[in-house]
């Protein structure tokens, strides 16, 4: 998982709305014709996902979704720590009264990339002045490689169906409630393609 500067917190504020595989897409690739084994699968779908998205073995959003960073009173340069970075949706910060506001957001430079993005304040503007508090200021951002299923990496979607598999396969952890940490041959090389260097 992402390895997050001091005193950075993160929260999820805004759901995917789509997920980046379908229940038909893995009976398929693993060729089951049978309904019986739906709810398994369906779990085992949450579970990869869970396991690959975001703060997971990926450290990436698969699908568009929102999430708040909070970080102390004046930062300087901030590097988000979550990525693929589509934009910044707002800024909102705690007033020297501990009252919860929103900045400008024109005020503030968002540079870099969808792999690394930078945020700081334009010559003349600075952080606002906040409560002295390690959650001062919120920083909300959208991350995700697109809105629909089609637009994450085909090496992420067929990792997360080998994990699928193997797991359908190897269910007797399942069974009990728990799930395997053996992963299948292959998995790691795929998620190697599209995941930040941070990850070791």
């Amino acid at each position: 998982m992402p390895t997050l500067p001091l005193q950075h917190r993160i929260e999820l504020v805004t759901a995917p709305t789509a997920e980046p595989l379908t229940l038909t897409e893995v009976k398929s690739q693993l060729r089951i014709e049978h309904n019986d084994d739906d709810g398994l699968i369906a779990r085992l779908i949450q579970t990869a996902i869970d396991y690959v998205d975001v703060t997971g073995t990926l450290g990436k959003a698969m699908i568009t979704q929102t999430w708040g960073e909070w970080i102390a009173p004046n930062p300087g340069t901030v590097t988000l720590s979550l990525g693929p970075v589509q934009s910044v949706s707002a800024i909102k910060y705690y007033d020297t009264d501990n009252a919860l506001q929103t900045a400008t957001l024109s005020d503030f430079y968002v540079l870099g990339t969808k792999g690394q993005t930078t945020m700081k304040p334009k010559p003349g503007k600075a952080w606002p002045s906040t409560f002295t508090r390690d959650d001062a200021i919120k920083i909300e951002y959208v991350i995700g490689y697109g809105d629909a299923r089609s637009d994450v990496p085909q090496t992420v979607r067929h990792g997360l169906m080998m994990l699928i598999g193997h797991w359908y396969e190897n269910r007797e952890n399942e069974l009990m409630g728990t799930i395997s940490k053996t992963l299948p041959h292959g998995f790691e090389a795929l998620m190697d393609y599209e995941r930040g260097s941070w990850y070791g």
